[in-house]
């Protein structure tokens, strides 16, 4: 039977699939309570430290306020509504484009650098 919740389509798992399943979770039996300790240590490091992008977006709201420009003076620099510079610097999922940040950058006089580099797992 396949049931419709919001944009996403569930069914039950074929005999297949369950049984593929129990299988995957007998071969992580020993390891789950790491995993799931991991998980949470993650999770409450992120909660602390924010995500590398809603640090960015910190810092380039303290700049502005460093430097004693309102929501309006970005969006007269940038030409981004002041609503969706609010959502951003406010929204704990705001999901912003490069673009957009480079923009803001610019306003505040900062220049963005994007570095990819090794998981730290």
């Amino acid at each position: 039977m396949t049931k419709e919740r919001g944009k996403r389509i569930y069914r039950k798992a074929t005999t297949e699939e369950r049984e593929r399943h129990a299988k995957i979770r007998e071969q992580i039996v020993d390891e789950l309570p790491d995993i799931k300790r991991r998980a949470r240590e993650r999770l409450s490091l992120l909660k602390k430290e924010g995500t590398p992008l809603r640090q960015v977006l910190s810092a380039l709201r303290a700049e502005r306020e460093r430097q004693g420009l309102s929501l309006a003076d970005i969006n007269e620099r940038t030409g981004i509504d002041r609503a969706a510079l609010s959502r951003l610097e406010n929204n704990e999922d705001a999901n912003p484009t490069l673009s957009t940040l480079e923009c803001y950058a610019e306003a505040v006089g900062k220049r963005m650098v994007v570095l990819l580099s090794e998981s730290a797992s």
